[in-house]
């Protein structure tokens, strides 16, 4: 399969992952600063032990519950029995899993539920805190899951009842554990069921706890500094757990500092051995990432052992309402993806994380070959609503991530899957160097430029879903299937960018792509101002197409399962129609880019020098307006596409200026090329 079906297939199924999707529904914003006033490194993190009225909560489970202003509820779904569990064995009390347990009021309804109710005297509609940590003793046997959902903080869009405050996923060590919920926004009202907050064994297993404490925290906003949670870049051991737990302690509006150092002697950067979740443990608003000097970068380094992204957003098995993160900037922090220590396909020839770094820390990962799991850098990819035909994000806020802005970094040495993942809306990438991306040597003679024996090894530069975003002023060197490719959205903005293929056996498929897989209404796209080269070898690298407008080229465009916000016909046919292009199904459709009457596509003021062909639109219904003004081809020349050697449908071609097919247009030739190799 090539990557680029990977990723729709992650799309769709984070589609269905956010149908369930709760809590507050923050309208869209425009894109945060893109220069951060930078961080003094005298600057001290909010101390979070303390608030100006402190809030000390506990509960004791067990045939008799002791506590202090925190009390268990019973009846309904909500009652829970008391058993001995542990080594030492000790009192504890566990949840239904959905049977209904003896009640002292007798109902036979089902329970999954352990609900709890703080005394008002202690915390009342978020006074005199709105942040609290949560802290539960649970006994960790089996593999299932449990979540805490809470009395919130009313805000547009939502009451904030049963708002999700995150899960935790079993590991069955058999020992007692304690999971930390952060708590930003807790109003406590008693607007749950007459509670506060309840945890759900999630009717995957029974779960155990034998206590829960609850500590009120400042909530007033804060700068947290990795360093402060143990992270140290200047020495050999891990800091994940460290940076994660920094992460993990964050609320909307917080700033997370990382120590500068790519340029000092002496600095290692921190070393990365499990994927950063930068929203920690639930949707979050208006964090910033950022490194204490932007003149000199902090540094993210992958370890041999990684499995998965250095960064990603959120993690999806923590929380699902992932349209509810808008505004999170992340700048001046470089991410090393140690291609050189990293593989993308084990010996087994699967991508499993068996012998390879696909995985996660997290049970993030049970479907093989799913590039959520890949051992890319960074996985910004957020929310978007597949069935939105309209691409509505405005309207429809909390089925939208918005305002995420990545800039000002380098992004190197990707092992495989992307350099940078982006779908959301209304984001912006800017200033950003990636440096050397997957490896698309595949020809058995050829010499590979990442000699670690995997020839599956490609990856994107930019990998971008969703509308309305802004991707500028951007370096991409050396990815290795497509610079930049975009899944499709309207009023996207793809200006100034340089993309290269250097010397040697580098290649790629095309530098820039737009191809509707997942949206297939551009009104308003323009692509303007690019450079794109390409010196590779000619036998072992070079560059397939420079820009290239359409899906038909890979495999005609043909999937078995499709966004019901692309545009196509779901009879795939050597020869489609314009004719019949509409909304696909959802099931299998020939996928068309689509440009509505009335609207705009802009080409223009593009160069594009050495590829096999510069330009390519193939698969494009353009019933509006495709401006195509000043664009620049220069010297094609061959590359190792083996298609255009040895004939895709019994056509060849060698190296092209312009070509056009579906639909033919003025100044290019018309060629059907409808096949990626």
């Amino acid at each position: 399969m090539r990557p680029y079906l990977y990723w729709i297939a992650a799309s769709l199924f984070t589609l269905l992952l956010l149908a369930a999707c709760q809590g507050v529904a923050t309208p869209a914003t425009s894109p945060a600063t893109l220069v951060p006033t930078p961080v003094s490194p005298t600057s001290q993190p909010a101390t979070l032990t303390s608030t100006a009225a402190p809030v000390q909560l506990s509960l004791t489970l067990g045939m008799v519950n002791t506590g202090q202003n925190l009390t268990l509820d019973a009846g309904g779904d909500v009652d829970t029995k008391a058993i001995q569990a542990g080594n030492p064995s000790v009192e504890a009390r566990q949840s239904g899993n959905g049977a209904a347990l003896p009640s002292a009021d007798g109902n036979t309804i089902g329970d999954s539920y352990f609900q709890f109710n703080v005394a008002d005297t202690a915390l009342f509609k978020g006074l005199p805190t709105g942040h609290v940590r949560v802290e539960v003793d649970y006994l960790d046997q089996g593999t299932d899951s449990f979540s805490i959902q809470y009395d919130a903080q009313p805000a547009t869009g939502s009451d904030g009842k049963f708002y999700g405050g995150g899960a935790v996923v079993k590991t069955n060590s058999g020992e007692f554990k304690t999971a930390v919920f952060n708590l930003c926004n807790a109003y406590f009202a008693n607007r749950d069921n007459g509670a506060d907050f309840r945890i759900s064994d999630n009717g995957d297993g029974a779960e155990t706890i034998r206590a829960v404490r609850v500590t009120g925290l400042p909530s007033s906003v804060a700068t947290l500094r990795v360093d402060d949670f143990g992270a140290n870049p200047l020495d050999d051991q891990p800091d994940s757990d460290a940076i994660q737990a920094a992460l993990d302690s964050t609320c909307s509006g917080d700033t997370v500092v990382f120590s500068s150092g790519v340029n000092t002697s002496g600095y290692r950067g921190y070393l990365i051995d499990k994927t950063l979740f930068l929203t920690g443990m639930s949707a979050k608003q208006n964090l910033t990432f950022t490194s204490d000097d932007p003149a000199n970068h902090a540094l993210l380094q992958a370890t041999a052992g990684l499995k998965g992204f250095v960064v990603r957003l959120y993690a999806r098995s923590r929380f699902n309402n992932a349209g509810d993160i808008d505004n999170l900037d992340f700048g001046y922090i470089d991410v090393d993806g140690g291609r050189d220590v990293r593989k993308c396909l084990g010996s087994d020839n699967l991508v499993n994380g068996i012998d390879d770094n696909w995985g996660s820390w997290l049970p993030e990962c049970d479907l093989a070959g799913d590039p959520w799991c890949s051992p890319g850098n960074i996985g910004m990819d957020g929310a978007v609503d597949e069935g939105d035909v309209t691409q509505d994000f405005a309207t429809h806020p909390a089925l939208w991530t918005t305002g995420v802005v990545v800039h000002d970094l380098v992004d190197r040495n990707t092992e495989c899957g992307t350099a940078l993942a982006f779908g959301s809306a209304a984001g912006t990438i800017q200033d950003v160097t990636i440096d050397t991306a997957g490896d698309h040597v595949h020809a058995a003679d050829c010499t590979l430029t990442d000699n670690d024996g995997d020839v599956t090894g490609w990856s994107d530069g930019i990998t971008l879903f969703g509308p309305a975003h802004l991707v500028t002023g951007n370096t991409i060197i050396n990815p290795s299937d497509v610079g930049i490719v975009h899944f499709g959205g309207r009023d996207t903005i793809i200006s100034n960018n340089t993309i290269r293929i250097t010397p040697g056996n580098y290649g790629a498929f095309a530098a820039i792509a737009e191809h509707s897989w997942s949206f297939g209404d551009e009104s308003g796209v323009q692509i303007t101002g690019n450079t794109v080269t390409s010196e590779g070898d000619t036998t072992c690298g070079g560059l397939h197409v420079g820009i290239n407008l359409g899906p038909h080229m890979w495999g005609g465009g043909c999937v078995s399962t499709s966004s019901v916000a692309a545009f196509g016909d779901p009879a795939c046919s050597s020869s489609p129609s314009q004719s019949l292009v509409a909304p696909c199904p959802g099931g299998a459709c020939q996928i068309w880019s689509f440009l509505p009457s009335s609207s705009t596509f802009t080409l223009k003021d593009n160069s594009v020098t050495g590829a096999n062909i510069n330009y390519l639109v193939e698969g494009f219904d353009l019933q509006g307006q495709f401006i195509d003004q000043n664009n620049l081809s220069q010297a094609p020349r061959l590359s190792d596409w083996q298609a255009a050697r040895t004939g895709c449908n019994g056509i060849t071609w060698g190296a092209l200026d312009k070509v056009a097919h579906h639909p033919s247009l003025p100044g290019y030739t018309d060629l059907e090329i409808h096949c990626e190799r």
